[in-house]
């Protein structure tokens, strides 16, 4: 959502500078928009009115805004994981294992593969995993 609300400013500060400049390729020389139209008058008449500028630059800025956001990454978007290979050596052989980053004791998981569940995902608000069975060799 954030994404769209800077693509948003960004398309409305590159409209009012385009307004405010008023270049002749665009707008007559009273101010007026000049209207579509190829191989006429160029005095009342461009290839480039100021609404095609409109829907161009809305695309443009959201792959700005869309590249640059990813980039500098400050998506908060979780990525998807479609599977997981555990590695049986990570963990102990205990029932639960202490992982200090997070606090908390955490329940070991089973040699083999796993995959996001996204509607229970979406309801707990943290990842949910469903066993899919043993690694195979």
């Amino acid at each position: 959502m954030l994404r769209f609300l800077i693509s948003g400013a960004v398309y409305l500060v590159g409209v009012a500078i385009v307004l405010v400049m008023k270049p002749s390729y665009m707008f007559t020389p009273d101010g007026h928009w000049k209207e579509f139209g190829i191989g006429k008058s160029q005095d009342k008449y461009t290839p480039f009115p100021f609404w095609l500028f409109c829907l161009l630059w809305a695309v443009i800025s959201y792959i700005i805004v869309f590249f640059v956001y990813d980039r500098l990454g400050m998506s908060t978007e979780s990525k998807e994981v479609s599977d997981i290979s555990l590695d049986q050596e990570k963990y102990d052989d205990s029932d639960l294992y202490y992982d200090p980053t997070i606090k908390t004791n955490t329940q070991k998981l089973k040699k083999g593969y796993y995959m996001l569940n996204k509607k229970a995902t979406r309801m707990a608000g943290v990842p949910k995993y469903v066993y899919l069975g043993e690694e195979s060799l």
